[in-house]
């Protein structure tokens, strides 16, 4: 049977040694879901995320709980799983992870280019050369010892975490020896056996293993000496230097409840709650699982504290509790069977007599060919033998139980030293009888059997050299849908629910209380039973109060969340009543033109309508679009030079004419003080009148509106106090209806008027304080309103005469312009085609890329306007073709995505200007007038000539595409020429020359003769644009010569 039993353990071990030699790319298993409004990037560090679409994290062994852990096979899990995918998620990225055997291994794979990050990084990794992301886990390092065993002044024996500064550590315990080859758990648990004295590791960490190993005589303290650790980071080769900038930005983005909720998460600090979601199932899962409601499950008898039975048979222990929070996530109902030993207990599953075996170790299970689940708990194996015993044993009998023991730690041992016994009690009393010198047996078993006074006598010795156990369930091959429905159940399990099933999983010793006095047992029993109801009642005090005021929080967060819910109600309800309002008048024009063409007078009226509904709804967009900047905190002001008077008075003649057509005088009282110029944004100025101006109109019924301007005295010197009056004698505005005029989307209170949108005033508000100043309100009910605006505003020299006739002439004439429009839209290219030439230039349009750029190597231009969305070629990447092909060529963009990141990065692709849809003929106007083409560098379309001896027949034709094939193969190494040899050049420039002396283009051949001298860059970009006109000539002689021999066939055949 032993032959057996170690043949199959080689057999698994080797299996899985090749499972995972096999498949070293793991499937992340991140728990934490939070979407950002905002990470923060910009346009340049986005264009990086969607360039690369993936993130390579490098894991290694061992693993390091609770940062890197794996559940199953091929998953990953823990803190660094969790940060790494939220990154992810918030930046639309595929996370691969790759394991490797060795730390080393993971930074040699970092410095080669085959992942991008590793985690867990800190001040080695820095001095390394790597760099780093702010600390994503600001862990700090803590002392570990044995409270039943703790540590003199002069420690002796040591052991430290990988990560910190060991070198500073030494030197805080002088003299001590440090064992530098032990894993974290391991260290663990030599502390617990009092193989060591000190253990030094992160708190996190630390928290962790002792949870899961349930080590209950180990504690925490601060450090002797502290040590300067910002915590863990993620790391990264200079060379992925965007990666580090932009994972800083995710975390510095994430709200501190994330951080907080993560490492609750793996500390194993929260009492269980079971109170989780379901799972997603698929349709087939769903299907089984209702075919399949009851699963009987095989559990061993005695496997305390993992499983164990009631003398009235009722089932508790680490299994009763994981099987309760399986039910509640899947519906299953559990039919718990008991048997003697493990042995059996398989056999009855192989035999179908049961579904599911619990409380068995994943290598157990591959060995009877069953299917595994999801890891629920990681143990270590300890040895427990005599108290006394010699801390080392040559050749020591090892009493192992059948189906559950280390099979490879065994394989190195003589079969003839290795007993198996049927249960843990058989084991440990051979050990007991001194039969045996060690049982191997999970830590958490040995803990909880050593209480028994049956066993007082042993102890554990020490762990056993080798990876950590599995506990898991297993089934039968057929029984796979069963398997995957427990894996998800399982992986929804908060890790805390498991450290607390776990840290609370003690049978109370129930094996102790079966073998001592009755009479003692019932004295004992009653005063647990005392303890356990005072326990009770205080914890029932304590979960009602938890409970309350958890009520009170869910009270105030639904009503938050109503009130929000209402906002948003009433932001869709305001802006569906404002679009439709403005568009049925624009639909309804339109249709009215439409049917009666002939009615010129009054079609001309409806127009007007139709452009006032237009410019409304614009208006419309561009508030909203303003509240957002406003709330985002990303409005900015472009201040000016600006004549206070004619900017008021402009503002003025626009309004006058509106109070006119409702019946309203309206007066206009300057102040000649204001007379000069003063730097401010003038738009936003304007915006803030128009808005002041057009509530007083819409809200007065009769009477007069009066736009008053006036210098009051500052304070400060070279500062112009301006104050501006809007005043009506409308209805009126009550009290309690002022205080919310100035929160977005408030309104009045008079529902005959037309309300708008309720964004007026807040906009308002908001820019004037960004200005630095203020507005204030006064109205009284039935007498009308005053607002008053208050602005500093910087006061500007007067320029002189002869810079202002410079400006003014500048503006006043303008070359006509050659303008090449591309658009996939045939309205917008009409619509800019009527509007450039209203405005005096010359438009040519495109629907593709390729046709403009084909359009360009024969014909020059001055300015392309491009669409920013187009589905051959993007207007960004157009435009860096254009930068690069055309230096001298003007590009505008139009696009009707608002957002500034858009234009951020037009612009950064080398556009001039961006422009947002729908423009405007002012518009339009304004930016063309800003606008002058870049000058040629003195390159002028040259002049050539072909020989005379050249021109007859098909002979012009040759030699005019010989020639462009020896500029075209120029032009394909020029740009590339500080990579190419000083002799291909001159070789290329010689070759060059021949052909542009028989074309008597002697400027170029001067500059090919001076660059084959002296290779300069300036030279050479000169060159090269020289070329590109030369060629687009010489291409259209090409076509207009081939054109008269075309002709001439024609004709000579007729």
């Amino acid at each position: 049977m032993l032959r057996k039993f170690s043949a199959a353990a080689c057999l698994a071990g080797g299996l899985m040694i090749q499972a995972i030699a096999a498949d070293n790319e793991l499937q992340l298993l991140s728990r934490s879901h939070v979407v950002l409004e905002n990470p923060g990037l910009n346009a340049a560090q986005w264009r990086w995320v969607r360039e690369h679409q993936r993130l390579r994290l490098a894991v290694w062994q061992p693993m390091a709980p609770p940062y890197d852990i794996t559940t199953g096979q091929n998953d990953y899990g823990g803190i660094n799983a969790d940060f790494i995918g939220l990154i992810a998620d918030n930046l639309n990225l595929k996370v691969v992870v790759k394991r490797y055997d060795s730390y080393d291994g993971a930074v040699e794979a970092l410095k080669n280019g085959q992942v991008d990050l590793l985690a867990q990084a800190g001040q080695n990794e820095h001095r390394a050369g790597l760099i780093l992301s702010v600390p994503y886990s600001k862990n700090k390092p803590v002392e570990v010892i044995n409270i039943d065993n703790p540590p003199t002044q002069n420690v002796k024996n040591i052991a430290f975490c990988a990560g910190f500064d060991q070198k500073k550590l030494r030197a805080s315990y002088p003299g001590a020896k440090v064992n530098g080859n032990l894993s974290g758990r391991h260290a663990l648990e030599a502390l617990a056996f009092r193989h060591l004295d000190l253990f030094i590791c992160d708190g996190v960490t630390t928290q962790y293993l002792i949870s899961q190993s349930n080590l209950s005589n180990l504690s925490t303290r601060p450090l002797r000496q502290s040590i300067d650790n910002a915590g863990f980071s993620f790391a990264a080769i200079p060379q992925n230097g965007p990666w580090i900038e932009i994972i800083d930005k995710v975390l510095k983005a994430l709200p501190v409840s994330v951080d907080i909720e993560i490492h609750r998460r793996w500390n194993g600090g929260i009492p269980l709650s079971l109170s989780e979601q379901r799972p997603l199932y698929t349709s087939l899962e769903k299907k089984w699982m209702a075919e399949h409601r009851d699963i009987r499950v095989a559990v061993v008898a005695e496997n305390m504290p993992v499983s164990w039975f009631t003398p009235a048979g009722q089932m508790r222990g680490i299994i009763a509790d994981i099987l309760t929070a399986l039910r509640l996530r899947t519906g299953f109902t559990f039919k718990i069977q008991s048997y003697p030993n493990f042995e059996a207990a398989f056999k009855a599953v192989e035999e179908g007599h049961n579904d599911v075996i619990a409380g068995a170790v994943e290598e157990s299970i591959w060995q009877h060919h069953l299917l595994t689940t999801q890891t629920w708990l990681y143990n270590s194996w300890v040895m427990v033998g005599k108290k006394h015993s010699p801390s080392r044993l040559e050749a020591p009998r090892i009493v192992v139980q059948a189906t559950l023991a280390p099979g490879m730690w065994l394989s190195k041992h003589d079969k003839e030293q290795v007993e198996i016994v049927d249960t843990w009690r058989a084991g440990l009393d051979r050990v007991g009888e001194g039969k045996g010198d060690i049982m191997i047996m999970p830590l958490i078993v040995a803990n909880e059997w050593l209480l028994s006074p049956d066993y007082s006598n042993l102890k554990i010795l020490g762990s056993v050299d080798t990876p950590p156990m599995r506990f898991s369930f297993g089934a039968a091959d057929h029984f796979y849908p069963l398997v995957t429905v427990l894996n998800k159940a399982l992986i929804n399990i908060p890790p805390e629910d498991l450290h607390a099933i776990t840290r609370n999983g003690s049978s109370g010793n129930e094996l102790a209380l079966s073998n001592v006095n009755p009479l003692l047992a019932y004295k004992k029993m009653w005063v647990a039973l005392a303890i356990f109801l005072g326990i009770g009642i205080a914890t029932g005090i304590w979960r009602f109060a938890l409970l309350r005021r958890r009520v009170q929080q869910l009270t105030l967060s639904v009503g938050l969340s109503d009130k929000s819910n209402q906002g948003k109600s009433i932001f869709l309800a305001t802006m569906s009543h404002e679009i439709r309002t403005h568009l049925s008048a624009v639909n309804g024009m339109l249709e009215l033109i439409t049917a009666r063409p002939q009615d010129t007078k009054a079609n001309h009226q409806r127009v007007m309508v139709a452009l006032q509904g237009a410019q409304s709804l614009l208006a419309l967009t561009g508030n909203i679009l303003d509240v957002s900047r406003i709330e985002a905190g990303k409005l900015v002001l472009y201040p000016e030079r600006v004549s206070l008077l004619d900017l008021i008075e402009s503002v003025a003649v626009l309004f006058e004419s509106q109070a006119a057509q409702k019946g309203l005088a309206f007066r206009l009282e300057l102040d000649s003080e204001l007379e000069g110029q003063v730097l401010v944004d003038p738009l936003r100025l304007r915006q803030i009148v128009s808005n002041l101006l057009n509530n007083a109109i819409k809200f007065t019924p009769s009477g007069s509106v009066t736009l008053r301007a006036s210098r009051e005295n500052a304070a400060v010197s070279g500062m112009v106090n301006l104050r501006l009056e809007i005043e009506d004698t409308g209805n009126g505005i009550e009290p309690a209806v002022q205080q919310r005029l100035f929160q977005p989307f408030s309104q009045g209170q008079d529902s005959q008027m037309g309300q708008g949108s309720g964004l007026g005033l807040y906009i308002c508000r908001k820019l004037a304080e960004m200005m630095g100043g203020e507005i204030l309100l006064t109205s009284t009910p039935s007498q009308g309103t005053q607002v008053a605006v208050r602005l500093l505003l910087p006061c500007l020299a007067p320029l002189a005469f002869s810079e202002r006739a410079a400006n003014n002439s500048a503006t006043a004439q303008q070359t006509p312009l050659t303008v090449l429009i591309v658009d996939d839209n045939p309205a917008g290219r009409m619509l800019l085609e009527h509007q450039l030439k209203h405005l005096g230039h010359h438009a040519v349009s495109f629907t593709c890329a390729e046709d403009l750029l084909n359009y360009l190597g024969l014909h020059p231009a001055s300015l392309v306007i491009t669409d920013c969305n187009m589905p051959d070629m993007a207007g960004v990447e157009l435009a860096r073709v254009l930068r690069s092909d055309f230096p001298t060529l003007g590009v505008f963009g139009l696009t009707a995505d608002a957002r500034d990141s858009t234009r951020d990065e037009a612009l950064e692709a080398g556009m001039h200007a961006c422009l947002l849809k729908p423009v405007t003929l002012e518009r339009l106007a304004e930016n063309l007038r800003h606008f002058s083409p870049l000058p040629d560098k003195g390159v002028k379309t040259p002049a050539f000539v072909i020989p005379p001896a050249l021109l007859e027949g098909e002979k012009g034709r040759t030699f005019l595409r010989l020639q462009l094939s020896v500029i075209e193969e120029t032009l394909a190494w020029l740009p590339d020429h500080a990579h190419v040899s000083d002799a291909f050049i001159k070789s290329g420039l010689h070759r060059l020359r021949g052909g542009l002396q028989l074309l008597g283009v002697d400027e170029i051949e001067a500059l090919c003769i001076s660059l084959e001298q002296c290779v300069q860059p300036e030279g050479m970009a000169s060159l090269e644009v020289s070329l590109k006109v030369l060629r687009a000539a010489l291409e259209e002689r090409l076509h207009a010569l081939s054109n008269v021999l075309q002709q001439v066939g024609d004709g000579g055949m007729s």
